[in-house]
């Protein structure tokens, strides 16, 4: 997995590609807990892919410690995983429609 991180307006927008290996996990999670933890984010998953079905939820456990953190790029069989773990995180189609609801996140 690589991610590219950059800012847009107050919000860090995290560019994530390529496919998270398990032992990519812990630290994910480390930089959610240390980095992003209070910041508004926006994860681009278009190009994520995910090796197991315990890696994506995982990786979803990690981005719901940021307090307010938006996902772009979902696919439906990856959405349907979440809501049957009842992981609930924001979701967009685009990047714009998440940046442009950027005034609606929670400081």
């Amino acid at each position: 997995m690589q991610a590219r991180y950059y800012e847009v307006g107050d919000l860090t927008v995290v560019e994530i590609k390529g496919r998270i290996q398990p032992e990519q996990n812990k630290p994910f999670r480390d930089v959610c807990e240390r980095e992003l933890k209070n910041k508004k984010v926006v994860f681009c998953l278009e190009s994520l892919h995910f090796t197991a079905s315990a890696n994506i939820t995982t990786f979803f456990e990690s981005i719901k410690v940021i307090s307010d953190a938006r996902v772009v790029g979902l696919t439906p069989d990856f959405y349907k995983l979440l809501t049957l773990k009842g992981i609930d995180i924001r979701i967009f189609n685009t990047l714009s429609e998440a940046i442009k609801s950027s005034d609606a996140f929670v400081g």
